[in-house]
C-alpha cells in the first residue's frame, strides 16, 4: 500500500517520514535484540557442532559437500567490496551499542556479552563438575577447542544477520601477508595498528574500533581473570607484529597433514590460533577477554576454515572426534558450556553477564552482594560448589597460554612493532 497521499493529506513532509522510519526501524530492532539476548540454542553437544553445512553455511574456499545449496557464504575478508566491509563494521558496531539486562539487572552491549562467554571459560577451569572431576576450560585446550567456538561464531553471525541479514563472518587468512596490510588492517576496515599514525603499537588511533568512535572494552572484561564488576572502560590496544611473523600456508599444510583428531586439533590451536593472537597483541594476546577485538571473529572464522577443510579432507562425521576419554564437556555428546543448562557456572556475578541457553532455565543469580565474594584461597577451595568464588589460578592449558602470550607480547612490542608497515 502506498501511504504517500494519506502522508502528503496530513502533512508529514518527506524528511519527517524518513526520522519516523528510522524510529520504527530502531524499536523493531530493539524488540528482536530483546528476544535474541539469549543464545539461540541449548543442549548444544560436539556432535551438533561438526556438520557445518547443517548450521547452515559454507565457506568461499571450499566445496559445497551436502545437497543443501541454500547456504550463507561466509567469504575472504580480503575478497569484501567496499559495502560489504562497511555493512560488517555497522553490523558489530550495532551489537555493541546496543545495551541489554544481565540475568541480575546489570546493564551490558549485547557485544560485550560475548566478551564476558569467553572469559568465564577460564573461571569454569578448576570448578567442580558433574562428574566430581575439576573442570577444564570448556573452550580451551581441549578436544571442544573446535565446535565450542565454532558455535559461538554461530551465535554471533545470527546476531549480526539480525542487524543485517546479508552480513555473514568475513575469515582473515593470515597466511597472505600482503592482504593483512593493505586490506584488514585498515581505518576503513578492521582498524591499524596501535600508537600514533598506526606505528609502535597501543591504543588504536583510527579506523571504526577507536575510544573517539565510541569503541571501548569494559576494564572488568580486559584481562584474564575476573575479579568482580567495574563500569571503567579502556580502549582497544594493538601491537602487530612483523609481517615475517605471520603463519605461513606451509605451516598450515602441516597441521592439515594429521590425520587424527587430537593431533589436529592440537597443531591448529597452539601453532596457529595461539601465534595469531599473539601476532596481533595488545587487547587481543588477553586470550580470555580476546573477544574485545573484532578481528577475533575473523580469526577465528579462519581457524574453523581449517577445521572444515580438514574434514572435507577424509575426515568428514563424528568417527573422527572423540567419543570418549576426554575431560568433562569435550567428549563427543557432552553438552558444552553455556548451553548446558546450568551444569557448569562460572562466578555468579560474571555468569549473570553471560546469554542464557536457548529455552534453558537461567542461573539464579546470589542474593548477597558482589562485595561479598571471595576470592579462592587455594585450587582445592573451587572445587566446592560456591559459584560466587573468583578463580585466580592458572590451572588449565588456556590460562598458561594466555599469560605466557602476555609475557611475550610486551617483548614482541619491542622487537617487533618498528617493523610493522601499514
Amino acid at each position: 500500500m502506498d501511504f504517500k497521499p494519506i502522508y502528503a493529506r496530513i502533512g508529514i513532509s518527506a524528511t519527517t517520514r524518513i526520522v519516523l522510519r528510522r524510529l520504527l526501524l530502531f524499536f523493531l530492532g530493539l524488540i528482536l535484540f530483546t528476544r535474541l539476548a539469549t543464545f539461540a540454542k541449548d543442549g548444544v553437544r560436539p556432535l551438533d557442532a561438526l556438520n557445518y553445512e547443517s548450521l547452515g553455511y559454507v565457506y568461499d574456499s571450499l566445496p559445497i559437500q551436502g545437497s543443501n545449496t541454500n547456504l550463507k557464504v561466509r567469504k575472504n575478508a580480503a575478497s569484501l567490496t567496499p559495502n560489504e566491509i562497511n555493512r560488517f563494521v555497522n553490523a558489530v558496531k550495532s551489537l555493541k551499542n546496543t545495551t541489554t539486562s544481565g540475568r541480575d539487572g546489570t546493564q551490558i552491549s549485547i557485544y560485550d556479552q560475548f566478551v564476558a562467554t569467553h572469559l568465564a571459560t577460564s573461571d569454569i577451569a578448576g570448578r567442580l563438575g558433574p562428574d566430581g572431576q575439576p573442570f577444564a576450560s570448556p573452550a580451551h585446550g581441549n578436544s571442544a577447542f573446535l565446535p565450542w567456538h565454532r558455535n559461538l561464531l554461530l551465535e554471533f553471525e545470527n546476531l549480526l544477520q539480525v542487524v543485517d541479514p546479508s552480513v555473514t563472518l568475513p575469515y582473515w587468512d593470515f597466511t597472505n601477508s600482503s592482504n593483512t596490510a593493505n586490506i584488514i588492517f585498515k581505518d576503513n576496515f578492521i582498524g591499524p595498528n596501535g600508537g600514533s599514525g598506526g606505528v609502535g603499537g597501543g591504543t588504536v588511533l583510527s579506523g571504526s574500533f577507536t575510544q573517539a568512535n565510541g569503541w571501548v572494552q569494559r576494564k572488568d572484561l580486559s584481562y584474564n581473570r575476573w575479579s568482580g564488576k567495574s563500569t571503567a572502560t579502556q580502549p582497544l590496544t594493538r601491537s602487530l607484529q612483523s609481517l615475517s611473523n605471520l603463519p605461513t600456508s606451509t605451516k598450515v599444510d602441516r597441521i592439515l597433514a594429521n590425520t587424527s583428531y587430537p593431533d589436529f586439533r592440537n597443531a591448529l590451536e597452539n601453532f596457529l590460533h595461539n601465534s595469531s593472537h599473539l601476532w596481533v597483541g595488545g587487547s587481543v594476546a588477553n586470550v580470555a577477554t580476546s573477544p574485545n577485538d573484532p578481528i577475533f571473529w575473523m580469526l577465528h572464522a579462519n581457524v574453523d576454515r581449517i577445521w572444515a577443510q580438514w574434514q572435507q579432507d577424509g575426515h568428514w562425521g563424528n568417527a573422527w572426534y572423540p567419543a570418549s576419554g576426554q575431560r568433562y564437556g569435550h567428549n563427543l555428546n557432552d553438552v558444552m558450556w553455556p548451553w548446558d543448562r546450568g551444569q557448569m557456572s562460572a562466578a555468579a556475578d560474571l555468569q549473570a553477564l553471560v546469554p542464557s541457553a536457548g529455552s534453558a532455565q537461567a542461573i539464579k543469580a546470589p542474593s548477597q552482594s558482589v562485595r561479598r565474594f571471595k576470592v579462592a584461597k587455594n585450587p582445592q577451595e573451587l572445587l566446592s560448589n560456591e559459584t560466587h568464588l573468583y578463580n585466580p589460578f592458572v590451572n588449565d592449558e588456556h590460562q598458561l597460554m594466555a599469560h605466557q602470550m602476555s609475557d611475550d607480547e610486551d617483548t614482541n612490542h619491542i622487537s617487533n612493532s618498528s617493523s610493522w608497515t601499514s
